[in-house]
């Protein structure tokens, strides 16, 4: 009877220091969460400061970018920690196990919501990185290159990235033109703002890959024509997605052109 007594006791959740519990969980959540969001606009500011302080070293870039990304990750262990090693047990003093999990499930919804925010996010940002780094460095193709054998000014390609044969046009002879570091890493970072000006389709992508996977798996005697059709949207949206992606991509390096229609169906 004792044993019941107590049970009883624990199971009463409108304690007010089980409540006080609650609020504080609340508040330290909220505090996890301003500090996620107040941290993304100054990490984009930093990265885009350090690429012009840099030198334009895209190597160095992206490694100060992970840094802050790692630290905004901690934030998951951060909130899982606190809840299994301080509030979770302090709660159990009231409660029993299973009435914990709602208040698991805040922190788990909350550490959840980072990754995909941050891969968002890491979009924007790489693609103004890349952005930025493309208008340093296509700058260079702006020079004067000059042919090996009469001297005469050569017309290179604004849009091919890599070492290729350029014909003189005053004597004939075939050069071979060499870019600098700079010009051939455009060939890379137009990913970046091909992903970035497909923004749009990656956002209705993303929603219906989540609203098709809210969908629960119907009975074998059930319709399963609603998850048909958000599976079929959601295809739908990734090919529209990876369609504005490498069309995108080919506007700024011509080679991906004639190969658009392969690369998405080889996306699908």
């Amino acid at each position: 009877m004792f044993g019941l007594g107590n049970k009883e006791e624990k199971d009463e959740t409108k304690n007010p220091e089980y409540l006080a519990l609650v609020e504080k969980w609340d508040a330290f959540l909220e505090k996890i969460e301003t500090r996620f969001t107040e941290s993304l606009a100054p990490a984009e500011e930093a990265v885009l400061d350090q690429l012009e302080e840099g030198n334009y070293d895209m190597v160095s870039n992206m490694t100060a970018w992970s840094g802050i990304k790692s630290q905004l990750l901690k934030l998951e262990d951060k909130i899982e920690t606190t809840f299994d090693e301080k509030v979770g047990p302090q709660m159990l003093e009231y409660i029993e196990r299973w009435d914990l999990i709602d208040q698991d499930q805040k922190g788990v919804k909350l550490r959840e919501s980072f990754r995909p925010r941050i891969e968002r996010f890491e979009i924007i940002l790489e693609g103004k990185v890349a952005q930025r780094f493309y208008n340093h460095a296509i700058q260079f193709l702006n020079e004067d290159f000059y042919c090996t054998q009469c001297s005469g000014k050569l017309e290179i390609k604004k849009d091919i990235f890599r070492t290729h044969y350029v014909g003189c046009d005053y004597c004939n002879t075939t050069n071979t033109f060499t870019p600098n570091n700079k010009i051939t890493e455009i060939r890379w970072v137009v990913d970046n703002i091909a992903k970035h000006k497909a923004l749009k389709e990656w956002d209705e992508k993303e929603k219906a890959r989540e609203d098709c996977k809210s969908i629960r798996s119907p009975r074998d005697e059930d319709s399963k024509t609603e998850l048909a059709n958000a599976y079929d949207l959601w295809e739908e949206k990734e090919k529209a997605f990876w369609t504005t992606y490498f069309t995108e991509r080919a506007t700024y390096v011509s080679d991906y052109k004639d190969t658009i229609v392969h690369d998405v169906e080889v996306k699908m």
